[in-house]
């Protein structure tokens, strides 16, 4: 029984040894056809990217012949560009180098030309002197000759002979303004007219209507009664520091509220006063401490607004700055009228016309400008300082650092100073065109006729002590006055033109100043 399982046992074994055999050369034989198909996949795959990199580097191979083809052919045309400055600048620098042989031939010919003259003239230098010499004798013997004949010294007859040409050279030149006065007279207005119609064409300006009048117009007969009564503390305040006066304008037999009126002062102080009254009846306030405050208040707002409006002159006239003063000054000028026209934009607009018109004459416009903006400055103070408001303009210009040139020209605009400058009769002009044109002054006919008529009474009373006539000029602001030479001496000339202002002043109702100029002269005529 053993052996039999023994056996079977060794069967069993040698059957499994056979099967286990023959798997193992089944897998044996798979792997290795497995192992022969990668193999293959291997080389199809290094085959394929083998091709792949031969025309990777074919195409790029290509491409690299393109770019070097093509940038032979940019390095070609660069070549053929810069042969051709290359050309240019080798026949520029021919036709140059031509041009300086010929220069330099000219010049050599010309230094030859020198040298043979130098040459000449030296030859000639022995006959020179020898004629020079023969001259002084020829002269020094007419001048003996002369001084023998005419018993005179060589200085006398030098004097007489140079005086005779003289007036020989004087009179020929007043014979020539004579007979050519009319057509330089004509000439110079038609150029004037030219350069007027220029203006005119160019300028478009605003007319700007005055202002009202400083009046405020009270709530009640009661607060004006109880308030603003002769001797009240809340007037005192008021005018505290000012020239102003205030007025209560009631009608006992109307219905209407009463105004208050202010005047004289300075426009800005009126100003002040106008916008407190207008603050404290609004708010009913008449506390001695509150009207303080207010005015207080108002007065720096006024300060503020007056320098500001002379910087915004400056802005719109592109000019240079000035001191705070005098700017303050032309803002005040907002406040202060002259028949009616507001001083500031009349100043403006003649500071616009004179630079337009020193454009057109060809002088420097910023100055004509400059003095165009600062020569009515003196009309705020003028109510306390004494003289013509150019005087006083062109003072506080030097005062605050303006230059010469600009106060004479300031100066010169009513004459107070005679100043012959383009500047000076540009001025003259833009005040006038600002103040003829229609629409800038209101002034009653009636009123200026009379007063011109009272002007002319007042110098009129003054014939029986040798006033022969008088000239109006400039609305009346300006009147000469002229006089017999054989009744008026000349150290009576000054008490009469006091004595005629004087009686101006007591007779005549008139803006401003009326400045009287007395002309005492002689004139003698001969035909000849």
């Amino acid at each position: 029984m053993e052996t039999t399982t023994l056996l079977m046992s060794a069967a069993v074994c040698a059957v499994s040894g056979s099967i286990g055999a023959l798997l193992a050369r089944r897998m044996v034989m798979r792997n290795q056809s497995a192992i022969e198909g990668i193999g293959e996949s291997a080389d199809q795959v290094l085959r394929n990217a083998k091709g792949r990199r031969d025309a990777i580097l074919e195409e790029a191979l290509r491409a690299a012949r393109e770019e070097l083809e093509a940038e032979a052919q940019r390095h070609d045309e660069d070549r053929a560009v810069v042969r051709g400055f290359q050309e240019d600048f080798e026949r520029e620098l021919n036709q140059r180098q031509s041009k300086i042989d010929r220069k330099w031939n000219e010049v050599q010919s010309q230094e030859n030309q020198l040298n043979e003259r130098l040459q000449k003239s030296h030859e000639t230098s022995p006959e020179l002197v020898r004629i020079d010499a023969e001259k002084s004798e020829l002269q020094k013997s007419l001048i003996e000759s002369l001084t023998v004949r005419t018993n005179a010294r060589r200085e006398e007859l030098d004097s007489e002979i140079r005086d005779e040409v003289l007036n020989a050279e004087k009179l020929g030149i007043s014979k020539w303004l004579l007979e050519n006065q009319e057509q330089i007279k004509t000439e110079a207005q038609r150029g004037a007219r030219d350069v007027l119609q220029n203006i005119y064409n160019r300028y478009s300006p605003r007319f700007i209507w005055p202002k009202s009048g400083f009046n405020v117009e009270a709530p009640s007969k009661d607060a004006v009664i109880r308030h603003f009564s002769e001797g009240s503390a809340v007037t005192a305040l008021l005018l505290e520091g000012t020239d102003t006066a205030l007025d209560a304008v009631v009608d006992p037999q109307s219905n209407e509220p009463p105004t208050l009126k202010i005047s004289g002062g300075a426009g800005v102080d009126k100003e002040v006063i106008r916008l407190s009254l207008e603050e404290m009846f609004g708010r009913n306030q008449f506390h001695p401490d509150k009207v303080r405050q207010i005015l207080q208040k108002h007065r720096q707002n006024l300060d503020r607004l007056t320098l500001r409006m002379g910087q915004d002159a400056l802005r719109i006239l592109g000019l240079d700055d000035m001191h705070p003063e005098i700017l303050k000054l032309i803002g005040a000028l907002n406040y202060r009228t002259s028949h009616r026209q507001n001083q500031y934009f009349h100043s403006l607009e003649v500071a616009r016309l004179a630079g337009m018109l020193a454009d057109e004459v060809g002088v420097d416009s910023k100055l004509a400008k400059r003095s165009g903006i600062l020569h009515d400055i003196g009309k705020v103070l003028d109510y306390k300082i004494e003289g013509s408001h150019a005087v006083i303009s062109g003072d506080y210009a030097t005062r605050f650092g303006e230059a010469e040139i600009v106060v004479d020209t300031v100066l010169s605009h009513h004459d107070d100073k005679i100043v012959e400058t383009p500047h000076a009769y540009i001025l003259k002009a833009a005040d006038a065109m600002s103040g003829a044109r229609p629409g800038a002054r209101v002034d009653m006919e009636e009123g200026f006729q009379k007063r011109i008529e009272g002007i002319a009474e007042v110098i009129n009373s003054f014939q029986p002590q040798g006033v022969t006539g008088s000239a109006i000029m400039h609305a009346g602001r300006e009147v000469h006055v002229f006089v017999d030479n054989r009744k008026i001496k000349e150290k009576d000339i000054d008490p009469l033109a006091q004595n005629i202002c004087r009686k101006l002043e007591s007779d005549v109702q008139f803006p401003g100043q009326i400045k009287v100029t007395v002309v005492r002269r002689i004139e003698i005529s001969e035909v000849a």
